[in-house]
């Protein structure tokens, strides 16, 4: 239990409370004790007086039969009969005597009523040189007598004559008995005693048994106890008897024997003083017991009012002290003065719990912010870091506490953004800047940092906190997002946006420094047929190859520009002051690059595998200011487009005429969206035969027929559509109008076989619902799906080889046909006719055409029907114009054919007319 403690503290207070009422019990209790040993030395002294008064009145019947023997008769002459008839007569009288007699003045026994067995002298006895010089009876003297061998009291007694000369000492012994009698005629109380002890410490007389004592000798340090007891005022003291019981003794000499031994008569103490200690005990047992039951009854009530309420409030401070500011007292004591104090704790605990509510949100803040955070003294010296400087730095907290930030500084950063950090911050104002550091692996970032002084209420600086981003990935991210936003991926040359900035800045140069410059556009030719057959990285390869060959056949100043898909740009400026020396230079460039771009291209790794790539070039000159950046691109890009038409591989420069072959392709593209919105294109069926001259189906011709009754040649708007994306409602229009023909005609008896073959473009093929349309377009038309077979070309299949598979598989589960479209003009190959579905081919009509004047064409159209036959594929010769052809081909196996001489393509109006005359 702690002194400070209440509950020490409450039970000193009963302490002190009890103490006075212990103290009195105490004193009353001495006191009581006190007078209970007085009253036992009075019962003492007045027992030793009795005891002394007995003696003495058995000295005096010594002293009388004494008398009696000196004044007998028969001792006038000391005759040795006489005096020892006379002194056996009185033996015989009295009780408790020994022996009586009579000795000469040398000492020698002459009378004796006990026998002697020889001749005694007791010339040494203090009795008898007491009788020699005294006149009455001589004090006692206890002694073991030589006659009779046995302890007792011996008394001398002077018998003189006339003239006063001792002629004879007369003597009495008293026995052991006598003072064993005279012991119990003290009658002492129980647990008393008595002893009579001799000088010499034989015990002579003991109550209570006397047996167990007698022939006892006390030790020599009893008797110098005793001997100092007797000497004391009282002649009374406590002390240990011969039984070794404690009890209060009273010690005194016999007045007949002074000197010769000890009278002592013991009262025991302990019950002596049982009515006191018992009453002590009472009176002590009731204090205990009231200070019991009131400490019983304060501590109850303490504990209930006070104590439970302390340790209430302890507690709950503890916990506040801990980390719960959440804890409340909430005891209702019913003391107003307890409760508002554990109202003040609870108001103080919801203080501290908003506070630290607010510094643990800005603890976890700070310690939590994806920024780095430092807080430094006024010399700079690091107080704190936060969790994202270490993970910003690499460094731990105690590799920094204590030490400079310039840790991180290796000398990348200006010593400048040093000195005006220093220099805002002595104003006391923020600063923010960025810095180089050096992680502690010794990587570099470069961090954004916001510092800003703390003051006190005085306004005096005390520390610094410095905010800091790790603004590495940011730079970088902007960097990158920089390039992908002016930079092509693939090539690492200038986009199409930068390529238009820079345009528009050389455009202005020109014009203020009144110098010509240049726009060259660079097509790579059948750059989509190389993509489609090799695949797209060695698609990519040459274009990587394009680019750094461009790069490195132009000035640094010169740029170079991925424009599209495959095709780039050339900007150059400053090619002449006048415009033929800026057609000159111009030309130059280009016939430079042209050679540049000529030389053999690797696209594998086998460097044995060379690729040779042409490439078109369209130019288009500017001087004035006055072209936009639309019109100079649109003028490259007529220039291009005339390249291509006159051949490609070749180089081209902007005219007048150029611009009116553009702006007809981009009327006829509004023209085709116009139609496309009207509905205003038709399907023409031109009819499919067997061998033996019978309608077996039709193949489905798209037709744009004009206002004046005009049709739009499919070689004019069909590459337009591709280009423009309306290729593919175009295709779903003609797909849907040829199945709902298809559903009329098996609603025909006559038509029910007829089947119908529909155009698929490479575009629309590889959307990725295509599959998802058709599925729909044939359900709803209700078809058998067998009858419609859909035409692709190879430029269509091989694009992506295995996604091709898998879509044609699953429109062939649908039971659609497929027909392979054109087949020779490509990169026909026997590897993918064996993993496609094709039930046909169709052999395209250039080779039909020229196969009478051309052994090639000849020897292609047999190579094709063999091969079909072995694959067993059906093979379909279109362009058969003559019976010359169409014997040709009967004679080598073909089975089906299309052509003029069976038939054009019809309306389906005509057909009707076209099936009565077949």
């Amino acid at each position: 239990m702690r002194h400070n403690s209440l509950s020490f503290r409450l039970w000193l207070t009963i302490a002190i409370a009890v103490v006075p009422l212990l103290l009195f019990a105490l004193l009353d209790y001495q006191e009581r004790r006190a007078e209970a040993v007085a009253s036992i030395h009075t019962e003492i002294s007045h027992r030793l007086a009795d005891a002394n008064r007995e003696i003495r009145a058995a000295h005096r019947v010594v002293v009388l039969v004494l008398e009696i023997m000196a004044r007998s008769d028969e001792l006038r002459d000391a005759d040795p009969e006489r005096c020892t008839g006379i002194a056996r007569r009185l033996l015989g009288s009295v009780q408790g005597f020994a022996n009586i007699g009579a000795v000469r003045p040398d000492g020698s026994v002459f009378c004796s009523a006990e026998p002697a067995a020889a001749s005694i002298n007791v010339a040494d006895r203090a009795w008898f040189r007491a009788a020699l010089g005294g006149h009455g009876i001589t004090a006692g003297e206890f002694i073991v007598g030589r006659i009779s061998g046995k302890p007792g009291l011996v008394f001398g007694y002077p018998l003189a004559t006339e003239a006063g000369e001792v002629r004879a000492v007369l003597f009495a012994s008293i026995t052991q008995g006598w003072f064993e009698r005279l012991i119990q005629d003290f009658n002492l109380p129980r647990e008393w005693e008595a002893s009579v002890i001799s000088a010499t410490g034989h015990v002579l007389a003991h109550h209570p048994d006397v047996s167990r004592w007698r022939d006892h000798v006390v030790p020599a340090d009893a008797l110098e106890q005793m001997t100092q007891v007797m000497r004391t005022e009282t002649g009374i003291a406590q002390f240990a008897g011969l039984d070794g019981m404690l009890r209060l003794y009273g010690v005194s000499t016999p007045d007949f024997a002074p000197d010769s031994g000890f009278l002592t008569i013991g009262a025991p103490l302990d019950r002596s003083l049982d009515a006191v200690d018992h009453r002590f005990q009472l009176h002590l047992s009731l204090i205990a017991g009231l200070a019991l039951v009131s400490a019983l009854l304060a501590r109850f009530y303490i504990y209930r009012l006070v104590e439970v309420w302390a340790l209430r409030v302890r507690d709950a401070v503890a916990r506040i002290a801990s980390g719960s500011p959440g804890t409340r007292v909430g005891y209702d004591t019913g003391v107003s003065e307890l409760d508002e104090l554990s109202a003040g704790v609870d108001g103080m605990a919801v203080e501290i719990e908003k506070r630290e509510g607010e510094l643990r949100r800005l603890s976890m803040v700070i310690e939590q912010s994806p920024e780095s955070i430092v807080i430094t003294d006024t010399d700079a010296q690091i107080l704190y870091v936060n969790d994202a400087f270490r993970r910003t730095t690499g460094y731990a907290h105690d590799e920094v506490v204590g030490r400079n930030p310039r840790v991180l500084n290796t000398g990348l950063t200006p010593k400048a953004t040093y000195q005006d950090m220093w220099s805002t911050l002595g104003r006391g104002e923020v600063w923010r800047g960025e810095f180089h550091n050096t992680r502690k692996d010794g990587s570099t970032y470069l961090e954004l940092a916001t510092i800003a002084p703390i003051k006190d209420a005085a306004g005096v600086v005390t520390h610094y906190v410095a905010v800091k981003e790790d603004i590495t990935q940011r730079k970088q991210s902007e960097a990158l997002l920089h390039r992908l936003a002016y930079y092509d991926a693939l090539t690492e040359l200038p986009n199409r946006a930068l390529l238009h900035d820079r345009i528009a800045q050389a455009v202005r140069n020109s014009s203020r420094k009144e110098v010509w410059g240049m726009l060259m556009l660079v097509d790579i030719d059948r750059f989509r047929q190389l993509n489609d057959t090799l695949g797209h990285a060695a698609g990519d390869q040459l274009l990587r190859t394009v680019a750094r060959r461009l790069r490195s056949g132009v000035r640094e100043e010169d740029t170079v520009a991925r424009h599209g898909d495959d095709d780039f740009a050339v900007l150059i400026e400053q090619i002449g002051g006048t415009e033929a020396e800026a057609l000159a230079h111009a030309e130059h460039v280009a016939r430079k690059l042209q050679r540049v771009l000529e030389a053999p291209y690797v696209l594998g790794g086998d460097e044995s595998e060379r690729h040779f790539a042409t490439l078109s070039i369209g130019v288009s000159l500017f001087f004035d200011g006055e072209s936009s950046l639309d019109t100079l691109l649109k003028q490259a890009e007529v220039a291009l487009y005339r390249a291509k038409q006159d051949g490609r591989n070749t180089v081209r420069f902007f005219s007048p005429e150029m611009q009116a072959v553009v702006d007809a392709h981009a009327r006829m593209e509004a023209r085709l969206h116009e139609a496309l919105a009207e509905e205003a294109f038709r399907l023409f069926f031109q009819p499919l035969v067997d061998r033996h001259g019978r309608v077996t189906g039709a193949e489905a011709l798209l037709r744009w027929p004009q206002d004046d009754g005009r049709m739009v040649s499919p070689a004019e708007f069909i590459p337009l559509a591709e280009d423009t994306g309306h290729i593919i409602p175009l295709g779903m229009w003609v797909l849907r109008t040829a199945c709902a023909q298809l559903a009329v005609w098996q609603s025909d008896e006559r038509t029910h076989p007829l089947c119908i073959s529909v155009n698929v473009s490479a575009r629309q093929f590889h959307q990725a619902d295509f599959v998802a349309s058709v599925r729909e377009v044939v359900m709803r038309a209700g078809i058998d799906p067998s009858r419609l077979k859909l035409e692709l070309t190879e430029s269509a299949i091989l694009a992506d080889l295995d996604e091709t598979v898998i879509r044609m598989n699953q429109l062939r589960s649908l039971g659609i046909q497929f027909a392979l479209d054109d087949f020779g003009t490509g990169y026909s190959s026997l590897s993918y006719l064996k993993r496609l579905p094709f039930a046909q081919l169709k052999i395209d009509q250039s080779f039909i055409r020229d196969m009478a004047q051309d052994e090639g064409s000849e020897a292609i159209v047999l190579a094709v029907l063999s091969m079909s036959h072995a694959l067993g594929l059906e093979v379909v010769a279109e362009g058969v114009e003559t019976p010359a052809q169409r014997d040709f081909l009967r004679q080598h196996g073909c089975e089906f054919y299309q052509g003029y001489l069976f038939g054009k393509p019809m309306p389906i109006e005509a057909w009707g007319d076209f099936l009565e005359m077949a």
